[in-house]
């Protein structure tokens, strides 16, 4: 179950803020995602992989994937080339993510990948562009933006998109509700991006970089961390008959939940 103590602390967390992902943010998306994500690349190569592999279970041979949080199609690309006769959707909150997915995408895809700027923190995401029922919705490392008012009901609305045997894919940033292991797995994540950048442009302290730096960049972020245990009931109230978690490194986890 989630912990009390730590949701109290969240009761009014608004989610991500748009705002952050323009510019400079979205030209470099992918190169800064390999300096603070640690395995990135697996994470995207793995939920492939589970498409996939019920795709070919369930013999899915023409699958629609809704993809939420796209970003510039880093996850919908891969999914486009292992799945030749896929067809994805791609969402986000950002206008130029969306723009930057399309012209990343649609020269080589064409009418398989179509774009669209819908924010998960609103009543209004389900735009009827995308309003229908998908195979597969997935999402890699967008859904820690979700506000506290938005996360149980987008949950039970991706259960409403999916048809009678869909599954959701997502991996998602969170936070263990232990305290002291929380506070582990944040020093092991700016471990990993002190050890990425430069040390010309790094500060000489890690403990200084660690909070000055990390923390300033997740508040402007905006991101609701959430324990793993606070999204498996999320889902499992959701309605879906059948969670886990599939993979998981410090704080982030590649959850599979099946209707």
């Amino acid at each position: 179950m989630s912990n009390p103590e730590k949701q109290s602390d969240y009761n009014s967390h608004p989610g991500g803020d748009t705002e952050f992902w323009q510019d400079d943010w979205v030209k470099q998306y992918d190169r800064r995602q390999a300096l603070v994500v640690e395995k990135k690349q697996e994470v995207l190569n793995s939920m492939v992989r589970i498409v996939a592999y019920f795709c070919q279970k369930r013999a899915i041979k023409n699958p629609t994937i809704l993809d939420v949080g796209c970003g510039p199609g880093t996850l919908s690309a891969p999914l486009l080339d292992k799945l030749p006769n896929s067809t994805v959707v791609g969402v986000d909150a950002s206008e130029q993510m969306v723009e930057a997915a399309r012209r990343n995408l649609v020269p080589e895809y064409e009418t398989r990948f179509s774009g669209y700027v819908c924010d998960f923190n609103s009543d209004d995401f389900w735009i009827s562009s995308i309003e229908k029922e998908y195979d597969f919705i997935v999402s890699s490392i967008a859904l820690h933006y979700l506000s506290d008012t938005r996360r149980q009901r987008f949950f039970v609305e991706i259960f409403n998109h999916l048809d009678g045997q869909g599954i959701f894919v997502a991996c998602i940033g969170n936070r263990s509700g232990v305290s002291e292991i929380a506070e582990m797995e944040h020093s092991f994540r700016a471990e990993f991006l002190w050890n990425n950048l430069d040390q010309t442009k790094r500060p000489e302290s890690f403990e200084d970089f660690k909070k000055d730096f990390i923390e300033e960049k997740e508040t402007k972020a905006n991101i609701n961390w959430q324990s793993p245990e606070e999204y498996l009931d999320c889902m499992r109230n959701a309605g879906f008959k059948m969670v886990d978690i599939v993979w998981h490194l410090w704080v982030k986890s590649i959850y599979v939940a099946i209707k």
